[in-house]
């Protein structure tokens, strides 16, 4: 390499050491060193690697339009299996004047130059042309620069990335005081007014039947208290998950839940990947919402859903408002007057919480003439539940 040719990579190298800093996340870093990586070194056969601990694998996360072009999509190397994991767990810059000299199971060109570089234990870099004996010390050098520049920038990303998430997670939070807040401000002030009200008329009149609607209200109040802390827990991602059986959930949440001389049928061999205890919480809040708004004789249906992954739970009372939408997820929404608008919002925060999706959905089996019904669709089922 001329003295020339030495100073247009190095000029090649800050520039993209400053595409490396710009670039916004992981994913972009990766892109741009594997695009870059042919100015830098004069290689044109490059793919950036990172490492899934999860899956002790070296995953492709970016490469060159010319790997790209010959070689097309490349697969995931098990822990192992290729000289990129001998450069990661050795943590040294790996030469290779020969490609088809190398000794694994990998498919490459025929010939070829190869140097592979680990990032400071996040992936690996490879870098390779079509010619035999094409690499210089001086290609090393730059490699070793470059591979440290790209490690530092993935560096910077993972940390950018965790900010974001932590920003918006604290977002998410303050969202959902404010929201508390609401909640707490105006509508338990309602019931409180009306406790205050009528415990003063009955100490004016001496009525005991003012006492009672005071009874009434602390009760709503209480009610009203319960549901804004199961909404606070429930609205927690789901961290630890087993197969579940939604038969087994249903019928023990129904068992727990005040159904008043509802009945219920269950009809459903689905196992999902689920909190159980938060699973068992959306039946009850669902059930509850069919016997509040069906009436105390409401006849209710778990079954599963025909074309997609989920299940549902359908009633046949009078049904949901025809104009409601997604709107009956919403804190606060309620039919009845005596309703507190929670319930179907803590069913969408745990539904939410295990990745899945909740919707509204018109009358179907078993009941085809009306009701509310509500369709979950889940992950692909789990293993079954053992016996």
């Amino acid at each position: 390499m001329t003295d020339e040719e030495l100073d247009d990579r190095l000029r090649a190298l800050h520039a993209a050491t400053r595409e490396l800093v710009r670039a916004g996340d992981s994913v972009g870093v990766c892109e741009v060193a594997a695009e870059q990586a042919e100015a830098v070194l004069g290689f044109d056969l490059n793919t950036v690697r990172l490492y899934d601990a999860d899956t002790e694998t070296l995953e492709p996360a970016a490469v060159s339009p010319a790997v790209e072009r010959l070689l097309g999509e490349r697969s995931t190397y098990d822990r192992g299996e290729s000289v990129q994991w001998e450069a990661l767990e050795a943590d040294e810059i790996l030469v290779f004047p020969d490609a088809s000299e190398i000794d694994d199971e990998i498919d490459r060109m025929d010939s070829g130059s190869l140097l592979v570089a680990p990032l400071d234990g996040r992936g690996v870099l490879t870098v390779g042309s079509r010619s035999v004996d094409d690499i210089s010390p001086a290609d090393e050098e730059l490699l070793g620069v470059f591979a440290a520049n790209v490690a530092a920038a993935l560096d910077r990303a993972e940390r950018g990335e965790r900010l974001r998430r932590r920003t918006a997670e604290l977002t998410r939070q303050n969202d959902r005081l404010e929201e508390f807040a609401g909640i707490v401000g105006h509508d338990l002030r309602n019931p409180l007014n009306t406790a205050r009200g009528r415990l003063q008329l009955a100490t004016e009149r001496d009525d005991p039947s003012d006492l009672a609607a005071v009874d009434d209200a602390l009760d709503r109040m209480e009610r009203m208290i319960d549901r804004l802390l199961t909404l606070a827990r429930n609205g927690k991602p789901v961290e630890a998950t087993a197969p579940t059986s939604v038969a087994e959930v249903a019928t023990t949440a129904w068992e727990t839940s005040t159904t008043a001389t509802a009945t219920l049928s269950v009809d459903t061999e689905s196992v999902v990947a689920a909190d159980r205890e938060r699973l068992r919480t959306v039946f009850e809040n669902l059930f509850r919402n069919a016997v509040d708004h069906g009436g105390p004789t409401v006849s209710v249906a778990v079954g599963d859903l025909t074309d997609e992954a989920g299940f549902y739970v359908a009633d046949d009372g009078p049904g949901l408002p025809s104009d409601a939408g997604d709107a009956v997820f919403r804190r606060g929404f309620t039919t009845d007057n005596d309703g507190t608008g929670f319930g179907l919002s803590i069913v969408t925060e745990i539904v939410d919480a295990h990745g899945w999706t909740i919707r509204p959905a018109e009358s179907g089996e078993p009941f085809p003439d009306g009701g509310a019904r509500f369709e979950i669709v889940t992950n692909p089922e789990p293993p079954a539940v053992d016996d």
